[in-house]
């Protein structure tokens, strides 16, 4: 696990069957100090959580 922030959205032309519905984010890696990280992560969104 670890802290981030959704920075954006990606688009995906083919899903996995069982991802079907869910949108994928762009989230930027926090450190514990909430300072940019290094790298970025690509999460499915479940619960409608959005940029910000």
């Amino acid at each position: 696990m670890f802290l981030g922030k959704v920075v954006g959205t990606l688009v995906s032309t083919r899903k996995e069957k069982s991802l079907d519905g869910l949108k994928f984010l762009v989230v930027r890696r926090l450190t514990i100090e909430n300072e940019t990280g290094s790298g970025y992560a690509v999460a499915a969104d479940a619960v409608g959580a959005g940029v910000g």
